[in-house]
């Protein structure tokens, strides 16, 4: 039972850093520090990840996560550079544990 447990608040823990890397990214569409083509390229980022249309089909077990997750890290990646690290350590929603997370994936070094 405690494995299950575990496994659970893992997975909900993914969720979370999930849904605050969509959240960064719509925020930073929005911010007017940034580039308009940086907004635009963020804008076109979230609406990949929340559109049903994938380049792969999220069907194909890991293949049709990993489109998602290329995006997200090349998105992250771009918009990183573009607004800084100040601004997008303000608009990070989530913990400083997942923010260290999302920056380790993307192979950013605070």
């Amino acid at each position: 039972m405690r494995d299950a447990e575990q496994g659970g608040s893992w997975v909900t823990a993914l969720l979370r850093v999930v849904q605050d890397v969509v959240l960064l990214l719509k925020d930073l569409a929005t911010d007017p520090r940034l580039p308009r083509a940086e907004r635009v390229a963020a804008g076109l980022a979230v609406a990949y990840l929340l559109s049903p249309v994938d380049l792969v089909p999220d069907w194909i077990p890991g293949l049709g996560q990993a489109d998602d997750a290329v995006v997200a890290v090349l998105a992250f990646r771009r918009l990183l550079n573009a607004a800084g690290y100040d601004v997008v350590y303000e608009l990070w929603r989530g913990g400083d544990e997942g923010l260290a997370l999302v920056l380790t994936l993307a192979g950013v070094q605070e």
